[in-house]
């Protein structure tokens, strides 16, 4: 199974979660949701970095006035659209850095807030847990999203995310060539 499909448990009557097993685990888990939150507002930086560069050169107080209240998911987007635009006078090899870029931050930011949201009480051996409650528009039954988060996935993100900082900072010194 990979992290990336959707899961979801039907709420029965009751919601009860049985932290017996989240207290064997803990240990393993809590370093690496540490490590991964930290590199994560590295690579948050970054963005935020590459978009006041952007804006203005030799400044990026107005970079930062403009992002100030963005959500992450709005600055990726504004990213995008941003260097976009400068790619679309260029050749098509930075613009296919730049959409598989904005396609690993939109992942990472996905898993991040499963990180964040998930109720680590729910944590199963499988390394299930619950990242989101969903109400069906259909029949209103109240569902879980489950996602995969095992401390080997959370290992693969931190590389990812140690990557792509290099990768945000070599492609901003290309997007500005002619």
């Amino acid at each position: 199974m990979t992290h990336q499909e959707n899961i979801f448990d039907e709420l029965e009557q009751y919601d009860y979660s049985d932290i017996a097993y989240l207290e064997k685990v803990v240990d393993r888990y809590s370093p690496l949701i540490g490590l991964f939150l930290v590199n994560f507002s590295i690579l948050e930086q970054e963005l935020n970095l590459a978009v006041a560069d952007f804006i203005r050169d030799g400044s990026h107080e107005m970079g930062f006035v403009i992002i100030e209240k963005l959500t992450t998911s709005n600055k990726i987007e504004l990213f995008y659209k941003m260097y976009v635009r400068l790619e679309s006078f260029k050749d098509r090899k930075n613009k296919d850095i730049l959409n598989q870029i904005t396609k690993q931050l939109e992942s990472l930011n996905s898993f991040r807030n499963n990180i964040v949201h998930a109720n680590w009480q729910s944590l199963t051996k499988d390394g299930l847990v619950r990242t989101k409650i969903v109400v069906d528009n259909q029949e209103g039954y109240v569902k879980f999203k489950k996602v995969e988060i095992t401390p080997k996935i959370i290992r693969q993100k931190i590389k990812e995310i140690e990557k792509l900082v290099d990768q945000i900072d070599k492609y901003k010194e290309t997007a500005f060539q002619s």
